[in-house]
């Protein structure tokens, strides 16, 4: 397959992303103050649970799936009959994944009390079926995945604004929160006839399911430390408490999210480049990727850090003050999470060394689920804070040791760590000049802060930072 302009991909990716998550914390603004904490928090509980089944239901395929389709050249027979195996598979389960999720609410009288909110926020395994965005992401197609994103977006939050009215409207927030994910998966199915021409005979299931169950153990493992937390706050604790722990959730998410992002356009061009046979290339841009990761979350994630009292307070109401030491806990795993996704999900995917992955995760989810025990009783959401920013370091720590055997990795921080603390520096002394306003010092923080640190990167000369000005000269010049 042809590979795409890497920069046109990640800038869609970034934004795609970037919406997934920008979104659902811009209605989480307006549901804070209407909601509260309490109804939050029963939605989210429900929410979670039901992505237990969701993650049965997607076996792993998402990312293999990637993997997979980017190999083929776009619009060919391979390409057709390997998304029909995969659909074929992806569709049986969710159907069986349903069925399984209606008997746990009927059969369990915790959730059976609250059934009507468990079975609207569970429509998103049976329309599971229809999740193919792997087979967008493996032909490239950010761009339209962005604006399909961006369209349903704008019509979920709308919806938020004209149904969700007060403190009882809870179930309202379930509907569209939930018709906004299952929006996505409708226009998917449409735009298929543009590039898959539907196979039914010869299909072949077996050379797929020992991939796609190495990838879904590791995302067993994977949706247990992520999902874990919020289940035992809710088993553990109360509603409310789950409602400030998922808004601190939220707003670290929205960062991470972008750092995520920048990693995630690699996979195809990677295993173009690995199966094409052109490794130095592949390892190039290995590193490449791994020290973008670097000089943009390790940044954002001390910024952040710095800033979370203003900025959490600012964003969700002075009702959720008790979320910003766990927001400034999470703030960790911005880092973390940034690597062991490029890591795990890019660069060992391609290699076809999932098993790594596959025991960093499962290394992972013991910890998580351990911490969560002891901690949650004596902290609440802040003792989950802990524990799931422990949980990413373990998994990034295990990949970077294990993968070091089949792949040279380097990891160039002294730039970056310098210019973070001059950055720290700036940020700090801009807190102490500006008492007013909290919504101005935030500003403030962030404007100078970046700037200190883009300038410090360009006197150390650091390669990323070189690059980009180097671009922007260039781009200057033909104007």
């Amino acid at each position: 397959m042809k590979g795409k302009s890497l920069a046109k991909n990640s800038f869609y990716n970034v934004l795609y992303r970037l919406l997934n998550i920008v979104f659902p914390l811009v209605t989480s603004i307006y549901i804070a103050r209407i909601l509260k904490a309490e109804s939050i928090g029963l939605v989210a509980a429900a929410q979670n649970n039901a992505k237990y089944f969701a993650m049965v239901a997607a076996l792993g395929i998402p990312t293999y799936g990637v993997k997979l389709i980017a190999q083929y050249k776009v619009k060919s027979q391979e390409s057709s009959k390997a998304f029909s195996e995969l659909f074929v598979i992806n569709g049986v389960l969710s159907i069986a994944c349903s069925i399984a999720y209606v008997a746990f609410v009927l059969l369990i009288p915790y959730f059976r009390a609250q059934k009507t909110l468990y079975f609207i926020v569970g429509l998103v395994i049976l329309f599971n079926i229809f999740n193919v965005d792997w087979f967008y992401q493996g032909i490239q197609e950010y761009g339209y995945i962005t604006i399909r994103s961006f369209i349903v977006k704008i019509l979920s939050l709308a919806g938020i604004i004209l149904f969700v009215h007060s403190g009882k409207d809870f179930y309202a927030y379930a509907i569209v929160s939930t018709l906004a994910l299952v929006g996505n998966y409708v226009f998917n199915v449409f735009r298929l006839k543009r590039y898959i021409v539907p196979v039914v005979k010869g299909l072949e299931f077996e050379e797929h399911l020992s991939h796609i169950l190495t990838l879904f153990a590791s995302s067993v493992a994977v949706e247990v430390y992520v999902l874990a937390d919020t289940t035992m706050l809710d088993l553990m604790c109360n509603s409310t408490v789950v409602g400030y722990y998922t808004m601190s959730m939220r707003a670290v998410a929205v960062i991470r999210t972008m750092a995520v992002a920048i990693s995630a356009v690699f996979l195809p061009q990677m295993s173009y480049l690995y199966f094409s046979g052109r490794k130095e290339e592949f390892l190039t841009l290995v590193n490449k990727g791994i020290h973008i990761l670097g000089a943009v979350s390790i940044p954002v994630a001390i910024g952040f850090c710095i800033v979370a009292d203003d900025a959490i307070v600012l964003v969700f109401g002075d009702e959720f003050k008790n979320s910003v030491l766990t927001a400034r806990i999470l703030s960790l795993s911005i880092i973390t999470v940034a690597y062991n996704n490029f890591i795990g999900l890019q660069i060992l995917v391609t290699l076809g060394k999932e098993k790594i992955t596959t025991i960093s995760t499962i290394c992972g989810a013991i910890t998580n689920v351990i911490m969560n025990f002891f901690l949650i009783r004596s902290f609440q959401h802040n003792g989950a804070a802990v524990a799931s920013a422990t949980t990413e370091c373990v998994v990034t720590m295990v990949q970077i040791v294990l993968s070091a055997k089949y792949i040279r990795i380097s990891y160039k921080l002294k730039s970056i760590i310098i210019s973070c603390l001059a950055m720290s520096v700036g940020v700090i002394a801009t807190r102490m000049l500006i008492t007013g306003l909290a919504v101005l010092r935030v500003i403030a923080s962030v404007i100078i802060g970046g700037t200190v640190y883009v300038v410090a990167m360009y006197i150390m000369k650091d390669e990323f930072m070189i690059l980009i000005f180097d671009k922007a000269k260039s781009v200057i010049g033909r104007k």
